[in-house]
């Protein structure tokens, strides 16, 4: 019994082991400390019972009982986790913004500020939703804010303050695309992907990522940072600025092209000081 009970002692140092390299390599947040505290009665109590009864000999069953316990705990919470249940404090209904519906008519500036990452994207409806990227971070919970009147109407995402416990590392914000959308962004290390939308002229500052779909239609997209962006190969575009570019693109007097028999159909600003690459992206890709 005794060498069980050392076992399941290693077991239990392992799966905290394995949590605390988690948070280091930057899966796990560190507000799974306070599911652990929110569910004392599952969790604390049943450890401190282990460890009160494991000095009176004769419960020694009860102590095994009670440290196999704890290994599904450990097991089960982290693994909730990753699932996003939201009975968790980790991932709370609270993080998530969803509207469903926005007036067609209008246009709307999505305006967003912040020092962590954001991965945007559009999908196939009206309105949008804003969400935590589940990773521990140094940025607080989004809300939003929205304007009744104007034109174009502003979608302010901002961040609220938030424990450094439950701090992600930015938020996912996904756009309806049958809306129309003028964006305003300054984040980094980010994604976006712009497909199957229209867009009013747009600014996006930072670094990351930036995919141009073969199915986005916008005038003109000016570009502050470090950025890597993939062009579809059937989107017709015109680079302004100091830029690295494909060596099939066509360096001609207006800037650099990226087709030699069609029309651009966007317009890409990079401003001075800027990094930016752009990549062929083929079709099948995107």
């Amino acid at each position: 019994m005794i060498r069980y009970e050392n076992s399941i002692k290693v077991i239990i140092f392992f799966l905290i082991s394995i949590q605390i390299f988690l948070y280091f390599i930057g899966l796990l947040r560190p507000s799974i400390i306070y599911d652990y505290l929110d569910y004392f009665p599952l969790t604390l109590l049943p450890l401190f019972g282990a460890f009160y009864f494991s000095k009176k000999n004769r419960f020694e069953k009860t102590v095994s009982y009670l440290y196999s316990y704890l290994v599904v705990v450990l097991i089960f919470f982290p693994i909730a986790f990753f699932l996003k249940l939201d009975f968790l404090t980790t991932y709370s209904i609270d993080s998530q913004i969803e509207v469903n519906e926005l007036n067609l008519d209008s246009e709307y500036l999505v305006n967003i500020d912040t020092d962590g990452s954001v991965f945007l994207s559009f999908y196939n409806n009206t309105g949008y939703s804003v969400d935590i990227i589940n990773r521990p971070g140094k940025i607080g919970y989004p809300q939003v804010i929205e304007t009744l009147v104007g034109n174009p109407r502003a979608i302010l995402i901002q961040e609220i303050e938030t424990s450094r416990l439950l701090q992600v590392s930015g938020w996912n914000i996904n756009l309806g695309n049958q809306n129309n959308w003028k964006l305003e962004v300054l984040s980094f290390e980010s994604k976006f992907d712009l497909n199957n939308v229209n867009l009013s002229n747009s600014k996006i500052t930072g670094t990351g990522e930036i995919i141009f779909g073969e199915s986005l239609v916008v005038d003109e997209v000016t570009l502050s940072g470090s950025y890597k962006v993939y062009v579809s190969e059937n989107l017709p575009v015109v680079i302004i600025g100091n830029a690295l570019v494909p060596s099939d693109w066509i360096n001609a007097t207006i800037g650099f092209l990226n087709q030699t028999d069609e029309v651009y159909k966007t317009k890409i600003i990079v401003e001075d000081g800027s990094q930016v690459e752009f990549i062929n992206l083929k079709k099948g890709n995107e």
